[in-house]
């Protein structure tokens, strides 16, 4: 749609790559629907992966995905990705990767006056969402919340006084990943390093041996 998050982002990328297109703007399925038919020549989607719009698709359809090239234009602005056969098996093979770019958010909060009960119940909600963040990345709930850092600092930008105070209070809590965290950041830092350095992605359970390696070196143990 005009003015979403993939319109301002696609518009962003194509300028920074210097590809002149001529855009339209629909509803995902309608897209979809249009490229099928040869009406569009791609659409992009700026979705949390996997998107199940493409997870959906078949191998069969002669679809693909292309990757956007990673040029320091690109990488100035947006965090460099890959999508795997993990995310898409039936469009990505399993010894490839396709390079992509992450798109961040933020969580902003209006400069209210203290005191008054806007400001009050922000506080409240401070409060609330940074105790019970922790409880976010167990089991159950949505794995996307293992990428939020709500230590991160965001330039040119200040954060919440009362948001700062918790965590000067908390900081060792809400500095210290769990397994599974570790795990994930483990795995991003694993791809970025693949990437930068050009070498071919690695597979699952060559991170996971690495990371047993690493828990040991912290541990003392491998020498």
């Amino acid at each position: 749609m005009r003015g979403a998050g993939t319109a301002i982002t696609a518009a962003r990328l194509f300028d920074l790559l210097r590809i002149p297109v001529a855009t339209t703007n629909d509803d995902q399925q309608v897209g979809l629907d249009k490229l099928r038919k040869g009406d569009l020549s791609a659409i992009a989607l700026v979705s949390a992966k996997p998107a199940p719009i493409f997870r959906e698709l078949g191998g069969h359809e002669g679809l693909h995905f292309l990757a956007i090239p990673l040029s320091s234009a690109v990488t100035g602005i947006y965090v460099p990705t890959r999508l795997t056969a993990a995310d898409y098996p039936a469009l990505v093979p399993q010894d490839q990767s396709v390079d992509t770019v992450a798109v961040g958010a933020v969580l902003m909060a209006a400069n209210l006056q203290i005191g008054g009960e806007r400001y009050r119940n922000l506080v409240n909600f401070v409060d609330a969402f940074f105790t019970g963040f922790q409880s976010l990345l167990d089991p159950g709930h949505h794995p996307k919340w293992r990428e939020v850092n709500i230590t991160a600092e965001l330039p040119g930008w200040r954060r919440f006084p009362p948001a700062e105070q918790w965590l000067q209070r908390n900081m060792q809590i809400a500095a210290t990943p769990n397994l599974q965290d570790l795990r994930a950041i483990f795995s991003r830092f694993i791809d970025e390093r693949q990437q930068a350095s050009g070498g071919a992605p690695l597979t699952a359970e060559q991170k996971n041996e690495l990371f047993g390696q690493f828990e040991l070196w912290q541990k003392g143990q491998l020498h």
